[in-house]
């Protein structure tokens, strides 16, 4: 018998036994005393009492034990109920979560997209704007190259004008009457200076007639002798090509413009 209906019973048990020792007491009291009238029964209506109760008791049992069963039928579903609204819970907030995370990662492709846009939208600009001024520095540089060549071509001409104007200039000049006769009193100087220090050999014979070509430098310093036409021995050749390197260096032009490099002297021994 459960604890809960221990309580209920406790006082018919009691009222039971408190009973069944009075009637037990009157046997025994019966039979010593040989009383010829029949011993007392048990009062029917304890037992009856006794019935009922244990009725009751059963009944409200039975009924205890059923509504412990609709309660733990109602606590389970409704733990039932609580483990699948935290269970939905879960689920909500699962799906938020992944919902959450999938936005964050739209959004991260998004900007990653975005950015790698711009970075190639900033390097095609940054490629456009390094061949935009690559292409002006070839063509400043290609400028710079033509007005240089312009300019050189420019002062060639200039120069090779000048040059001409000069060539002109000193042609008049050489062609003119004055010119060349101070070009011949140049020479005969020359000559003169040279025959100056010129010893005939003996035994040359008249007639002979030597041609010398005489190169000099500015200031007259003779570098190199060639003969031309000569008559005459090598001994007359080695007096000739002596007194002219003794007369080194020749005597300077009168005008800087009758200066020659090349001398022709003429030898004639008799004279």
């Amino acid at each position: 018998m459960s604890a809960a209906i221990r309580p209920a019973f406790a006082p018919f048990g009691w009222s039971v036994a408190l009973h069944a020792a009075l009637a037990g007491l009157l046997l025994v009291s019966l039979a010593r005393t040989r009383v010829e009238a029949p011993p007392p029964a048990v009062p029917i209506d304890a037992v009856i009492v006794d019935q009922a109760v244990l009725q009751a008791v059963a009944q409200k049992r039975s009924e205890d034990e059923r509504r412990r069963a609709q309660q733990a039928d109602l606590r389970r579903e409704s733990e039932a109920a609580a483990a699948k609204a935290q269970q939905e819970e879960s689920r909500r907030v699962q799906l938020e979560t992944d919902r959450r995370v999938e936005r964050e990662r739209q959004l991260a492709a998004e900007q990653a997209a975005r950015q790698k846009a711009k970075a190639a939208a900033d390097a095609r600009r940054k490629a456009e704007e390094d061949a935009k001024r690559k292409t002006q520095q070839r063509a400043q540089a290609a400028t710079a190259v033509r007005q240089k060549k312009t300019a050189e071509e420019a002062r060639l001409k200039a120069e090779r004008e000048a040059e001409l104007r000069a060539r002109l200039a000193e042609e008049e000049q050489r062609t003119s009457a004055a010119y060349q006769g101070l070009k011949a009193e140049y020479i005969a100087a020359i000559q003169a200076h040279v025959e100056r220090r010129w010893f005939r050999p003996p035994g040359t014979r008249p007639g002979v007639r030597c041609t010398v070509q005489v190169t000099q430098i500015p200031g007259g310093e003779v570098v190199a002798v060639r003969f031309g036409t000569c008559d005459g021995g090598e001994a007359l050749r080695q007096s000739i090509e002596t007194a002219v390197r003794n007369a080194s260096p020749l005597p300077p032009p009168p005008e800087p413009t009758l200066f020659e490099r090349e001398v022709r002297l003429v030898f004639k021994p008799e004279e």
